[in-house]
């Protein structure tokens, strides 16, 4: 073969190469509430600082829901409340904002706080399937798409729920078990939910279900608690073994194996209040917190690399969040809380390293919404309808606020070079205009 063919033919494979590792990088795994097991945190390059109209790509009115967007190569995923009595799953184009296709059912209307919505559990999706876990009455059922949108299973009831705020917790897959929680109690410090003697005798559980057929493979029924909303994240043990791990006021911090539905392990000291915002793995070391609206927080840190938690000495115990998840990048936690305040420390010891108040664009703001980070910036989206992004590191920097259209609880997500951020009324997509790679 002649030497100027052979040189060519080398080149065209390292450019290919190339582009493959490139493609790879850019595509993002978004694919279940805040992005890969749950961190917030996107491997990703070239975020924006600001939202400008250069780089709004799009912004698309979307129906009500504080479900967070999840992406799948070109497509976002979202619940919503699609009308009276009615809930969906929809499908935009990521590229151009455009609906593709919806699905929707009729439910029952139930008992919710003010701040909740009937669409606030995000989806989980994986290569053959979306799935999605909601309620009707008093019933939680779970559900499983084609990404075509069309129905390929439906488990009409999975546990029975008693409904003090509504409900939110999203569904995780584990090797072929769909993990859906249903946790509350029938009465808290005399306070009555229900008067029906059938339903006060209901227990609390946490159901595998095959995600191929939607049957039942475990139950595990636990102690009731107050209602939770936070959604697990998976442990991979050094032998390769895997285990979910859940929290809630009554059980503690549990260790779940996802095949049998069985307890590893519990660190439980006593915890009193709820779980809401979703616990962090990170280097092997499992944070989460618990609390109440106006209350004084509570936390869990431990080492869960062995066969049983080690709880880990944290400095700290004061201005905790309770509604947004924790968030870490590196050696540090941002933990921003409810009123506004963001504080991080150091997250193996808690050694405070600032504990400032991100603003908006017209002054404090407040957040339900759970943080993301890539590219180290910090995006977090306020009740007053700011797009807030703070950069990461020792020192506090605001680098932008701004404004968007209506308020925020969902927690943005991170594809592509590109933010997508839902509103109470829209969603929008704000980073590089120039489409990913194909």
């Amino acid at each position: 073969m002649p030497t100027d063919i052979l040189l060519f033919m080398k080149t065209a494979l390292v450019l290919s190469s190339l582009c493959l590792a490139t493609f790879a990088v850019a595509k993002s795994d978004w694919s279940r509430f805040r992005g890969p097991n749950g961190t917030g945190v996107a491997e990703a390059a070239g975020l924006p600082t600001e939202v400008t109209a250069d780089n709004t790509v799009w912004s698309v009115p979307l129906d009500k829901g504080w479900s967070s967007p999840v992406l799948w190569e070109d497509r976002i995923f979202v619940t919503a409340e699609t009308g009276a009595g009615k809930h969906g799953v929809i499908s935009l184009d990521a590229k151009t904002g455009k609906e593709v296709w919806r699905y929707e059912d009729v439910f029952t209307e139930h008992k919710k706080h003010n701040f909740n919505s009937f669409a606030s559990s995000s989806v989980f999706v994986d290569a053959e399937r979306i799935y999605i876990n909601w309620e009707t009455g008093n019933t939680i059922q779970a559900l499983a798409l084609d990404h075509q949108g069309k129905l390929i299973w439906k488990n009409e009831h999975v546990a029975d729920y008693i409904h003090e705020h509504g409900t939110g917790v999203s569904p995780i897959v584990v090797d072929g078990i769909l993990i859906v929680r249903s946790e509350f109690d029938w009465q808290r410090d005399g306070k009555i939910y229900t008067e029906d003697p059938t339903e006060q005798t209901w227990k609390s559980c946490i159901v595998g279900l095959n995600a191929a057929t939607g049957k039942q493979v475990w139950k595990l029924e636990i102690p009731n608690c107050l209602n939770t909303y936070s959604t697990p994240v998976v442990n991979v043990k050094a032998d390769g073994k895997k285990e979910i791990i859940c929290a809630n006021n009554a059980s503690g911090v549990m260790g779940i194996d996802p095949a049998q539905g069985k307890i590893n392990w519990q660190y439980n000291p006593g915890f009193k209040q709820r779980s809401l915002g979703s616990g962090v793995l990170h280097e092997g070391v499992y944070f989460c917190t618990f609390g109440t609206g106006g209350g004084v927080k509570e936390f869990a840190a431990i080492d869960v690399t062995g066969p049983q938690p080690k709880p880990v000495d944290f400095a700290f115990s004061k201005g905790l969040p309770y509604v947004p998840s924790p968030l870490v990048m590196g050696d540090n936690m941002y933990l921003l809380g409810d009123g506004g305040i963001l504080k991080t420390v150091k997250f193996k010891t808690g050694e405070l390293i600032y504990e400032e108040r991100v603003n908006g664009s017209k002054g404090s703001s407040k957040f339900f919404s759970s943080p993301v980070a890539g590219d180290g910036k910090i995006y977090c989206g306020s009740q007053q309808g700011d797009l807030i992004v703070i950069k990461a590191g020792d020192k506090f920097e605001q680098l932008s606020a701004n404004k968007l259209d209506s308020p925020i609880n969902a927690s943005p997500a991170i594809g592509d070079g590109r933010v997508y951020v839902r509103t109470e009324k829209m969603l929008w997509c704000i980073g590089a205009k120039t489409p990913p790679l194909p």
